[in-house]
């Protein structure tokens, strides 16, 4: 499947400048990718916490550290930028975003795209209006492991069911259980397992299925009010149910699968998929042991961020406006799908009170 939507037929030789927003270690990860990839290069950096700034920046050999989004925006000549990276919380992903296609830059904004539906809704306006590049950082599209998945999806028959894990036991858990409250667990950043974690299994079922047709959710949550971990079913009129577990409370030995009707699919992770197996139907005669599973694990080389920061270069150097791989639609549609589960499940943000209702 290309990676691109509209193409020009010459490719800017150039490599992308970016101008990142954020200095955490989400920010770290993207700059460890831009080492790795030749189209790509850091002009400059910026973040609420303009120490921060100045320190990634002399850590990354970056040019340039601004006090705003806005000075990075203005920034002319060798630090002029093409694109901003979106690394800053949750909470403002929508409102960077916008900000950035409004002055004309392209953009990779870190999952989750935004927090409602309705911000959701306007980015991908205002990518329009603009006509510029919008991708959402979500990883799995562009991994070679994702893409076996897909690939091999048609040898499954009719897919009747379909599990996806995402649980981990989070970095921030141990300091909230002493009292303090990290973004990763504050409402005000919308934080929470549903956002932090959800979307993985979410997305991935959006991605290989389409929209849902129902969506049912339960969580644990938290007194801070976010949720720690939870499950979603979506629902298919025509076509399977997936279980989208996930967890910041727990660590998991599960595996995610799709199943067909006589052929399951088996991997280990439906954020970076690497050891993938097909299990074939099991022998009908004397009740002997199952096939053998077909190996179709892969190798992933790089840092976390390389397959999708190599894809995105490749669009916005041909002059494309649409990632074939992951569209925003998609990134539109995951967010819609969580904004239910959180309602179900009792999760609210300060985003939502400016939400209009359904």
């Amino acid at each position: 499947m290309s990676t691109s939507g509209t193409t020009t037929p010459s490719p800017d030789p150039r490599p992308v400048r970016f101008g990142v927003i954020g200095a955490g270690f989400i920010a770290n990860w993207f700059a460890q990718a831009v080492d790795a990839v030749p189209d790509a290069r850091i002009v400059g950096v910026t973040s609420a916490r303009p120490e921060r700034a100045a320190a990634f920046a002399a850590e990354h050999k970056v040019s340039a550290s601004w006090a705003s989004l806005e000075e990075m925006l203005a920034a002319q000549g060798e630090n002029a930028v093409d694109a901003v990276y979106v690394g800053s919380p949750n909470h403002l992903h929508a409102e960077h975003t916008i900000a950035a296609l409004r002055a004309g830059r392209h953009v990779l904004v870190e999952k989750p795209f935004a927090v409602t539906p309705a911000q959701a809704r306007d980015m991908a306006a205002e990518a329009l209006r603009a006509d510029r590049l919008l991708v959402e950082g979500w990883l799995p599209a562009f991994e070679p492991g994702t893409a076996v998945i897909r690939e091999n999806l048609a040898r499954l028959g009719e897919v009747r069911r379909a599990v996806f894990v995402k649980e981990q036991y989070s970095s921030r858990m141990d300091a909230y259980k002493a009292g303090s409250l990290p973004g990763a667990f504050d409402p005000a950043m919308a934080g929470g397992s549903l956002m932090d974690l959800g979307i993985y299994p979410v997305s991935m079922a959006i991605h290989l299925f389409g929209t849902p047709d129902r969506v049912t959710a339960t969580g644990v949550l938290l007194d801070s009010g976010v949720d720690a971990m939870g499950t979603i079913v979506l629902g298919y009129d025509d076509g399977p149910e997936v279980v989208c577990m996930h967890s910041k409370a727990s660590s998991t030995g599960l595996d995610c699968q799709v199943a067909g009707e006589h052929h399951v699919l088996v991997m280990d992770d439906c954020q970076w998929p690497r050891r993938i197996t097909l299990h074939g139907p099991r022998q009908r005669t004397g009740g002997a042991d199952p096939q053998a599973p077909e190996d179709l694990s892969v190798e992933r080389t790089g840092p976390a961020q390389v397959y999708e920061l190599a894809a995105f270069c490749e669009l916005v150097r041909s002059g494309a406006r649409e990632c074939g791989l992951h569209p925003v639609e998609s990134s539109v549609t995951a967010i819609e799908v969580l904004s239910q589960a959180r309602r179900q499940v009792g999760v609210r943000f300060p985003a939502d009170d400016d939400a209009p209702q359904p």
